[in-house]
């Protein structure tokens, strides 16, 4: 049944059934990008079973530090953040709760062949010392770099996970792409493009993204778990202080059995 509301900072996604129109308790959601997906799946099998509550996730991405900020604010009940808090964040007065892990993947729209790369060969592309897919044995095509801001939880990932990467100037041929879902859809859409997401998100374009293995070690969520991919997102549920009631319940939930197997779906790796 779908019912009409004001928009909530942004373009929110409310899954409600129908005794979902008379709910008492509502949980806003909102923070970066990466999270929305999962969270939206988490949040509707969580309704399914309590229809006295109704989540609502924001479908815009306002990044991890919004996530947190508006946390902090009391503007939304749970913040979603990418990354760890930094320095300045932990005397926010915050909680943050870790509910998965996800390779950060170095994805390719599906026409480009290719299945592997090396870190260097990343760096080289990304310097603007190598554009043409064929220095790669993967097609006589321009390659088209596609990147995410300076202070995105992404790219502060790979930034810290890849040597080269760490102080690497990108070249004037790498298109920044400004949020997650964003990044799903070019990434998807513009043929032979390279660019940084994750698991979940290369799980949602059903074969439109190819992920590769980087120096050799496939993206899995077997070799996140193991420790063998070493770029790796950490997603938190952030709060304003320790959570209780119905937010707490939610929380439990994700942490839970059933919260666990819908991360899995996602390609993600449950943290309990």
């Amino acid at each position: 049944m779908k019912v009409a509301r004001n928009m909530f900072c942004g373009v929110v996604i409310m899954v409600l059934s129908a005794q979902g129109a008379f709910a008492e308790t509502r949980i806003k959601i909102a923070g970066a990008g990466g999270m929305i997906s999962l969270v939206t799946e988490l949040a509707k099998a969580y309704m399914a079973e309590n229809k006295d509550v109704v989540i609502e996730v924001n479908q815009k991405s306002i990044e991890s530090k919004g996530g947190i900020m508006s946390a902090s604010e009391g503007k939304v009940d749970i913040g979603m953040s990418a990354r760890h808090l930094k320095d300045d964040e932990k005397g926010l007065g915050v909680q943050p709760v870790e509910i998965s892990r996800a390779a950060t993947v170095v994805g390719v729209n599906r026409s480009v062949a290719l299945k592997d790369i090396s870190s260097d060969h990343l760096c080289r592309i990304y310097g603007g010392k190598m554009t043409n897919w064929n220095d790669l044995g993967a097609g006589n095509n321009l390659i088209l770099p596609l990147s995410r801001p300076d202070k995105d939880a992404t790219k502060e990932t790979v930034r810290m996970y890849l040597p080269c990467f760490k102080n690497l100037k990108e070249a004037a041929s790498v298109v920044t792409i400004a949020t997650a879902p964003e990044m799903t859809k070019v990434l998807s859409s513009r043929p032979h493009s390279v660019g940084f997401t994750d698991s979940v998100a290369v799980d949602d374009s059903a074969g439109a993204i190819v992920p590769l293995k980087l120096d050799g070690v496939e993206p899995s969520p077997e070799n996140v778990k193991d420790g063998k991919y070493k770029i790796i997102k950490h997603n938190f549920l952030v709060t304003k202080g320790q959570a209780s009631g119905p937010i707490k319940d939610f929380i439990g939930f994700v942490k839970g059995p059933k919260g666990a197997k819908i991360i899995q779906a996602h390609k993600a790796v449950p943290v309990k």
